[in-house]
């Protein structure tokens, strides 16, 4: 009778298996309820084919961790492909990253998952924890599902910060997790997601000796007679009084460390500022030089249009007959296009893949609909590199400029560039040097044109950014405009004597900056290298004052590694030595100026509107 009742269970327990094979648990039934109430209204209740028209999906995404099991996360896989099954591109809307997920796969899903939602339809991203560093998704998600939770605070810290971080544009982001509250397991890891919580807002970042000790109380697993005891261990993690000094020694310690951050910060700010005024950088005379630089080369300047968001973009002129011409300029403007995919070959995804507009100012946001361009990226640099390589030539008045402005005295203006050289022709300082004098016609002049003093200069340096800014000056009379030309050649020859002297005090001020800044890196190389053969010298004496302790658990590999380490730190010692006479030298030597061009670049005529 015992053994067909054991029967009589086994087949109704194959039978209640068989019957639940393929259907979701509650926790999966939630996250289905979950999709179809915030990213797919229409989808159908599982297993159930949708009537009529296909769910359309909105712009919301959300990234799902799971632990690193492979039936876990295929069981995911499967019974999501199975709810969206029938909705709109459906076979599009989930991707997966794991550890067997190459480098460019990564990439190339990171990038999908971070571009706008209206032009990529990849709306889930399924992850383990190969994901939870190193990997951005917050251009446009907020959402974020612990399916099941790691038992590492530290961990479920890290995942958190895939979409909890800088340049995330939401002002609130979302962490789920699930609790069943008959299970004896989720009352421990509600515990531990709230102290997770409660340390993270007291430290700024988790305690290692509070992570270590939860990790140790869960190592062993969560056995339901204990699930209390551990809940309670978890919750009063920091109570014990040394481990309580431990972690105040690590809270001070967070302290200097964010004291020293925000030290680092203001001097970046400082050296950016310091940087600005030094370069005189500002995005609208750098979009100007490029356009110029495109009208030069025979093509249109840049266009000016507005995103979806009504912000300005600007988009480059097409350049097909520069690439036929010469191939380089090819691989210039790939710069300017979506990274091609690794399977997809270099003519097709030229061809499929437009340049993308540009922007001059960094809007905050990860984005790859726009490139910001800037003085270090590939095209800009090509593009201004006309600039910097030609000169004027006297008999070439291509460089003449005429323009008009609100005042009453006729002006000329003679550009030059100053270009400062260190050893082998390294370009140390490029400026321009400006003379400008008040223009008379040749036939009345007693003598050569003289240069104004500053004050006139300045004015005169103004008028013309003023009269850059504005587009609705009146075109000059034919007639003015040849009597400009053919004294251009003679008022060359007239300023090109008084340009030389402001170009030498331009030049002096540079060198001396240029020696000062050789002596402050000589300075902090010298000090950065002593502090070097400190630390080094310090290693050296704990091993010679201790070798066995530091030693004590090292298998074989691990002593002949430290003897190797030794070995380097002895020869390093001895390299400090020339290293200290030599460097800072060489760069004191780097920023000596060795030799000075001054050249004319430009002549520029300011002619007044009402004469």
């Amino acid at each position: 009778m015992l053994w067909n009742r054991e029967q009589q269970l086994l087949d109704r327990m194959r039978e209640i298996a068989e019957t639940a094979r393929g259907r979701p648990d509650a926790k999966m039934l939630r996250l289905i309820d979950w999709i179809r109430d915030n990213l797919c209204p229409a989808l159908p209740p599982f297993g159930q084919a949708s009537a009529g028209a296909l769910a359309e999906w909105n712009d919301r995404r959300v990234l799902i961790f799971t632990e690193n099991r492979e039936g876990t996360k295929r069981y995911l896989k499967e019974m999501l492909d199975w709810a969206v099954e029938g909705t709109d591109r459906a076979d599009e809307r989930i991707a997966v990253i794991d550890g067997h997920t190459s480098g460019a796969r990564r990439k190339e899903i990171q990038r999908r998952f971070n571009a706008d939602p209206k032009k990529d339809p990849l709306r889930i991203l399924l992850a383990t924890d190969a994901a939870r560093e190193g990997l951005n998704f917050q251009a446009h998600c907020t959402d974020l599902f612990h399916f099941d939770l790691p038992w590492n605070p530290g961990r479920i810290e890290q995942r958190n910060g895939r979409i909890d971080r800088k340049l995330q544009p939401a002002s609130e982001v979302r962490c789920h997790y699930f609790v069943l509250t008959q299970r004896a397991e989720d009352r421990v890891l509600k515990v531990l997601v709230r102290k997770t919580e409660t340390i993270k807002r007291e430290l700024g970042s988790l305690s290692k000796v509070i992570n270590d000790d939860i990790e140790r109380h869960l190592k062993r697993g969560i056995r339901h007679r204990e699930a209390d005891q551990i809940a309670r261990k978890i919750d009063q993690a920091d109570l014990d009084e040394e481990r309580k000094r431990i972690v105040e020694d690590e809270l001070e310690a967070a302290r200097d460390r964010q004291e020293n951050l925000k030290a680092q910060i203001a001097s970046c700010r400082n050296v950016l500022e310091t940087s600005r005024n030094w370069v005189k950088f500002a995005p609208e005379p750098f979009r100007d030089a490029l356009s110029c630089s495109l009208e030069l080369l025979g093509a249109e300047p840049l266009v000016k249009g507005e995103d979806e968001d009504g912000r300005s973009v600007w988009t480059f002129p097409p350049l097909d007959y520069k690439v036929q011409s010469d191939a380089s300029w090819a691989s210039t403007l790939d710069t300017l296009r979506v990274p091609r995919k690794t399977d997809q070959k270099l003519a097709e995804w030229r061809k499929e893949t437009p340049v993308r507009p540009v922007v001059f100012e960094d809007r905050g946001v990860l984005s790859d609909v726009v490139v910001h361009l800037h003085l270090e990226q590939r095209v800009a640099q090509r593009l201004l590199a006309r600039f910097r390589s030609q000169g004027f030539v006297h008999h070439d008045l291509s460089r003449a400029c005429l323009a008009q402005v609100a005042d009453s005295i006729p002006r000329v203006i003679l550009l030059g560039r100053l270009s400062l050289y260190g050893s082998g022709a390294e370009r140390l300082h490029e400026e321009i040097v400006p003379v400008a004098a008040r223009w008379t016609e040749p036939s009345r002049r007693n003598g050569p044109v003289q240069a104004y003093a500053r004050d006139a200069q300045a004015r005169t340096l103004d008028l013309l950014d003023r009269s850059l800014a504005e587009s609705n000056r009146h075109a000059l009379t034919e007639t003015v405009q040849r009597k400009l030309l053919d004294a251009a050649p003679r008022d060359i020859d007239e300023l090109l004597p008084q340009l030389q002297p402001r170009a030498e005090e331009l030049a002096a001020a540079a060198i001396e900056q240029l020696r000062r800044r050789g002596e402050r890196e000589a300075a902090d190389l010298l000090a950065t290298l002593e502090r070097q053969r400190t630390r080094v010298r310090e290693e050296l004496d704990k091993h010679e004052r201790h070798p066995e302790q530091l030693t004590l658990g090292f298998d074989a590999e691990a002593r002949r590694q430290l003897q190797a380490d030794v070995s380097a730190w002895h020869r390093r010692l001895k390299q400090f030595d020339s290293d200290l006479e030599r460097e800072p030298e060489r760069i004191r030597q780097f920023y000596e100026v060795r030799a000075q061009r001054v050249e004319p670049v430009g002549l520029i005529y300011l002619w007044p509107e009402t004469n």
